[in-house]
């Protein structure tokens, strides 16, 4: 989705392809070496730019999933400056008061605007919360290759299902926690107490109506005085800095993350929850409200490795076709079906046996079909069956399986 940009030279600002994803080139350094190792599901049908979402269900197809402010740290937006492009948008935000010395941080109004939205049911459709950094036009995003972790793993649709998704925001969570601990850290480094700019932002917890525009959600100049402190007028300065900072011990980045004690601003983050309409408040993950001490990256990680090999594992047993799916004829009555005119057939699945809504769908070839018909008595798991697969699908027959039964269309079946 990147849009033309200038020749880059420096890997750090450079995407780079990890399987059949690109992902920020900052990942080449902050993230385990092992993770090029790591095989990622393909998420064959989450396309951005030709997004399943904006053809069949109403989302903008000019946004798309973009309806949303991403938590961009400082040191992201710092290499970022490197790029006109990008460059242009970040100096834009600090005129209009949309940065802290973190980063790109939601202030209290721009939150209670995205739950706002999803609360009733805006997200890609909003008018309001849109992603300064995509480019309305082509629909390319200006920040591609200094992307944070929440838009490098988010996929509307997963090949595994639940298990793809809790396999991707273990990632997500790992990425997450090293940006927010290289920022501070950065931060620190550089002079900028950390622990005071907590403090800080928590003394704005009494006035929290009144640190955000209820519009247009910007940083009063008040509040971004007092957050900014003696960077107040030097902001492209310090994110600058951190940016540098990060690129010179880029090999000491994974190392570093992981002796940083991150701090958060608890008080402050509760009395948000003023700003937001009752109505709106059950949007709200239940995990805004703990104020214990985060993981290091190193424990999530190991736990995000699990999840990786319980994603590709293969099945022991034997396995069925669930009585929650059903495999039929593509009708092609309809634009989805009639876009996956050269799909023979789809197979949908619902929350609960002889449920009349489906949960979701899924348009399937004629191969792929026949090998799901197979399951319609219990099969056991062997080599002459995963040969057989193997021949019928022209794919490796375990990755069939181990995305069939992460989406629970085949199930374990007892003796």
């Amino acid at each position: 989705m990147s849009p033309t940009k200038p020749l880059i030279t420096d890997p750090i600002e450079q995407a780079f392809k990890l399987g059949e994803h690109w992902v920020p080139g900052i990942w080449r350094y902050m993230l385990p070496v092992a993770l090029t190792d790591i095989t990622l599901p393909q998420e064959r049908r989450a396309t951005c730019l030709n997004c399943p979402r904006a053809k069949f269900e109403g989302w903008r197809p000019d946004y798309r999933c973009c309806t949303y402010h991403p938590r961009v740290p400082n040191f992201l937006l710092g290499l970022a400056l490197s790029q006109p492009a990008s460059e242009k948008i970040i100096k834009t935000l600090v005129l209009k008061g949309f940065l802290l010395p973190e980063g790109m941080i939601s202030s209290p109004n721009q939150w209670a605007h995205y739950l706002t939205d999803t609360g009733e049911d805006r997200f890609g459709r909003s008018e309001k919360v849109l992603c300064p950094f995509l480019e309305q036009k082509s629909g390319l995003c200006n920040l591609y290759a200094f992307r944070n972790s929440v838009c490098s793993t988010f996929f509307c649709q997963h090949d595994h299902g639940d298990k793809g998704d809790r396999f991707w925001s273990s990632l997500q969570t790992v990425a997450q926690q090293v940006e927010m601990g290289l920022g501070q850290w950065a931060l620190n480094q550089l002079g900028f107490d950390v622990k005071a700019y907590m403090k800080r932002l928590n003394s704005l917890s009494t006035t929290i109506e009144k640190v955000s525009d209820p519009e247009t959600g910007a940083w009063t100049p008040a509040a971004l005085k007092l957050v900014w402190g003696k960077f107040y007028g030097r902001e492209i300065e310090l994110l600058q800095a951190c940016g540098d900072l990060v690129r010179k011990h880029r090999d000491e980045l994974w190392k570093i993350a992981n002796t940083i004690d991150i701090l958060e601003a608890h008080k402050f983050d509760r009395a948000s929850v003023r700003i937001v309409p009752k109505k709106y408040r059950s949007e709200i993950d239940a995990e805004y409200f703990e104020s214990g001490d985060t993981s290091p990256p190193r424990d999530i990680w190991r736990g995000f490795k699990a999840l990786h090999k319980n994603l590709w594992a293969l099945p022991a047993g034997s396995l069925s076709f669930s009585p929650r799916a059903q495999l039929m004829a593509n009708p092609k009555d309809d634009a989805e079906g009639k876009a996956f005119k050269d799909c023979t057939h789809m197979v949908e699945f619902r929350a609960r046996r002889n449920a009349h809504d489906y949960e979701w769908r899924e348009y399937i070839p004629a191969d792929k079909a026949m090998a799901l018909l197979w399951f319609s008595r219990r099969r056991k798991v062997n080599a002459a069956l995963l040969e057989r697969l193997s021949s019928m699908l022209k794919q490796d027959a375990s990755q069939f399986l181990s995305e069939w039964t992460g989406k629970k269309v085949l199930t374990k079946s007892l003796p």
